[in-house]
């Protein structure tokens, strides 16, 4: 029973540990190509489609799109890969 509750506790650390490593992370692009009203849902859908994004906002006037996402699913290349790919190139905004 012992070995047991040992093994256990440990199992459970291993599995702790690895989702404390991940965390949230917020990033705000500078989208190109966004001319029309339609354009912001594009880029809003494409983002979302990435692994690991969990919230999408996008602002046609101001050309930005702010992505909230998991570091340990995916990163900011990912994401400006994605709005690229879409006819929307992207970079972060400073």
């Amino acid at each position: 029973m012992t070995k047991f509750t040992t093994l256990l506790a440990l199992g459970l650390l291993i599995v702790s540990s690895g989702a404390a490593v991940a965390e949230q992370r917020t990033v705000t692009l500078a989208v190109e190509n966004m001319y029309c009203e339609a354009c912001p849902y594009m880029v809003k859908k494409t983002l979302e489609r990435v692994a690991g994004v969990a919230k999408v906002t996008v602002v046609f006037k101001e050309k930005t799109a702010m992505v909230v996402y998991d570091d340990a699913k995916t990163n900011v290349k990912a994401l400006t890969d994605a709005a690229t790919s879409a006819g929307f190139p992207s970079t972060p905004k400073s």
